[in-house]
């Protein structure tokens, strides 16, 4: 007998995965190659800093959903429960700080337009830089 519940969720899983590299490699790719995005530079420096973090997200995650359902037990009970967890509440920190980042920078930019001609990217990769520090740090 088939487990039409289980394929529905070994889809669903599989599309989120999906999406989640296509967009996010996508972000990467054409702010990187290309300066696909007229944004301010720090905008899409937390953006791409974002995306990032999304694709840790649901590299760690979503994977051992899709194991497990296939499977139809644990198969990286171990590994999972000492790192997977560990990565997955690493990455989620750093997704709500680079959001509130990302709400922040932009009430600043539209605040001070004249100040924020003066940031630059290097400062705004260095604010990133600091956010996976602090997120190390609160998770440790």
């Amino acid at each position: 007998m088939i487990n039409y519940g289980g394929l529905s969720w070994i889809s669903y899983n599989i599309f989120v995965i999906l999406s989640s590299i296509l967009g996010d490699t996508t972000i990467l790719v054409g702010s990187i190659k290309y300066n696909a995005f007229t944004l301010h530079k720090i905008m899409v420096a937390i953006i791409q800093h974002l995306a990032v973090a999304d694709l840790i997200t649901s590299s760690m995650y979503i994977i051992d959903l899709i194991v497990y359902n296939v499977s139809g037990r644990y198969e990286l009970r171990e590994f999972y429960y000492r790192v997977g967890i560990w990565v997955y509440y690493f990455s989620l920190y750093t997704s709500l700080f680079f959001t509130a980042t990302f709400t922040t920078m932009k009430l600043l930019i539209i605040k001070y337009p004249f100040r924020a001609r003066l940031w630059t990217k290097r400062k705004a990769h260095l604010v990133c830089a600091i956010i996976w520090v602090t997120s190390l740090l609160n998770i440790g």
